[in-house]
C-alpha cells in the first residue's frame, strides 16, 4: 500500500504564538482538526499551503492547488500531470490514457479572453493505467468582481481545473479550496 513521504509539519501542539497566527479564532477543538490536518497531508500552515478559515461561526479548512500539488509531489505513485486552458476553437481529444490532448484553434493563440472555455488536467500515477482527467467551465467558476480573476483569469481557471484532478487523483478529504466555498467574498485575501 502507498503512503506519503512525511516532511516536517507542524507540531499537534503548536505554541501560541502561531495558532494567533494561523488560526486565531480557532476553538481549541478546530485548532486540533486543523493541526491533525497539517500533520496528516504535511502542509504548513505558515507557508500558506494550508489555511483555518472561520466565518458566520462556521470553520473550514482550505488549500490551495500549491498545497494539493505538494501532497501529490510527496506520493510515490505520483507520475506528473498535463494542464491547459481551453479556448473556444480548441480541440480536446480523449487519449487511450484518459488524458486529453489539445490541439488549439485561432481564439487561443490570440489569448482572446472572451473566447475562454475553461481549462483541463490529467493527472498520471504510477499505479494506473488511466489518467484522472477533469475539465472544468469559466462559466461555473469566474469571479468577475475578483480583480485576481480579472487580471489572471486564465492562471486562475487552471489553477482550479489543476486542484480538482489532484484531489480526485490523491484522494484527498478534509480540505477544500476557496472556489469550493459558497460565500467565496469572505476568501478574497487565501491565495
Amino acid at each position: 500500500m502507498a503512503t506519503l513521504r512525511k516532511t516536517v509539519a507542524p507540531q499537534q501542539e503548536a505554541p501560541d504564538n502561531i495558532r494567533s497566527m494561523v488560526a486565531p479564532a480557532a476553538t481549541d477543538e478546530e485548532f486540533r482538526a486543523f493541526m491533525y490536518l497539517c500533520n496528516a497531508y504535511s502542509l504548513d500552515p505558515l507557508k500558506k499551503e494550508i489555511y483555518f478559515i472561520k466565518y458566520a461561526g462556521k470553520s473550514t479548512i482550505i488549500t490551495s492547488r500549491d498545497g494539493y500539488l505538494k501532497i501529490a509531489n510527496l506520493h510515490e505513485q505520483f507520475d506528473g500531470l498535463e494542464s491547459d486552458v481551453v479556448y473556444q476553437g480548441d480541440v480536446l481529444t480523449k487519449r487511450d490514457d484518459g488524458s486529453l490532448h489539445i490541439a488549439y484553434g485561432q481564439e487561443h493563440l490570440a489569448f482572446d479572453k472572451t473566447k475562454l472555455s475553461g481549462a483541463f488536467c490529467s493527472v498520471f500515477r504510477k499505479d494506473r493505467s488511466k489518467a484522472t482527467t477533469v475539465f472544468v467551465s469559466i462559466k461555473e467558476y469566474y469571479k468577475r468582481e475578483a480583480p485576481i480573476w480579472q487580471q489572471y483569469t486564465n492562471a486562475m481557471i487552471l489553477k482550479v481545473a489543476e486542484a480538482m484532478a489532484l484531489k480526485r487523483a490523491f484522494a484527498i478529504s478534509g480540505l477544500v479550496t476557496k472556489e469550493e466555498i459558497e460565500d467565496k467574498d469572505q476568501l478574497e485575501d487565501v491565495a
